[in-house]
């Protein structure tokens, strides 16, 4: 067996980078699962908002993913490690302070807002850098493999965070709930300071503009019939999930 064969079965589980990777990317999945089904509850259980402030919290939460294309191009401009902690550590810092709050008896739906658009920031912000960091942390011939235990991992950890959260709101309260959020990203941040990637000769190439490099990867995606139709339906689910997130807390969780 040849040299190159034997590194085309080479699994992407064999490289450290990835599987912190891959840890980071569990972890902070499964506390914003958590997160999803508290910050609703803590919205309509312990500050009976509206309808409508449900609406804006939820429109909110989502609003970020406005700015998606200029989030990869500016990850593609520098280092993804200190974009993927500085992400983690403002999402969990916005994390801590709805506890704070609630405790000291000053915690209000503008605040949940406030933090509700800090987390889809920060979101967008660690997806873009992440999807742009894994090549450099596995072969090519293993990218297909590496993608496949990301979205086997992250499946999993949704499912799992989803259930814990609905426990510990029950448990807990949904204001304490969201601690189990912010330790998840902070676990995500140490996990990637433990990294070790070569990104420098990546990150110090010479570009064009960022609006040159958004129009040149959306018309590659243009061009692209398969990556096209997957983008169509990736938007549409979004579409229908965040209108049903809209208000499912409301009225799943207000008495008729």
């Amino acid at each position: 067996m040849t040299v190159a064969a034997r590194a085309a079965k080479t699994p992407s589980w064999s490289r450290p980078a990835f599987r912190s990777l891959l840890a980071s990317e569990a972890v902070t999945l499964s506390g914003s699962a958590v997160s999803t089904v508290a910050l609703p509850a803590l919205a309509v259980l312990e500050l009976r908002a509206s309808t409508t402030e449900v609406a804006v919290l939820a429109f909110l939460g989502q609003l970020p993913n406005a700015v998606a294309l200029w989030a990869g191009a500016l990850s593609d401009r520098h280092p993804k490690r200190p974009q993927l902690i500085a992400s983690d550590l403002a999402a969990a810092a916005a994390l801590v302070t709805i506890p704070a709050a609630a405790l000291a008896g000053a915690l209000t739906v503008g605040q949940l807002c406030a933090v509700a658009v800090v987390l889809g920031a920060a979101k967008v912000l660690h997806d873009a850098a992440a999807i742009s960091l894994l090549p450099a942390l596995v072969g090519p011939d293993q990218l297909h493999d590496a993608n496949s235990k990301i979205g086997a991992a992250s499946s999993v950890a949704d499912s799992a965070g989803t259930n814990a959260g609905a426990l510990l709101v029950g448990a807990v309260g949904p204001a304490r709930s969201v601690l189990v959020d912010a330790v998840s990203f902070l676990v995500s941040a140490v996990l990637i300071w433990r990294m070790r990637v070569p990104e420098a000769a990546a990150a110090s190439r010479a570009r064009a503009g960022l609006a040159r490099d958004i129009a040149d990867g959306v018309h590659y995606v243009a061009r692209q019939p398969t990556i096209r139709t997957v983008i169509a339906a990736l938007s549409t689910l979004s579409f229908g999930l965040a209108v049903m997130n809209t208000y499912w807390a409301y009225y799943l969780l207000v008495p008729a």
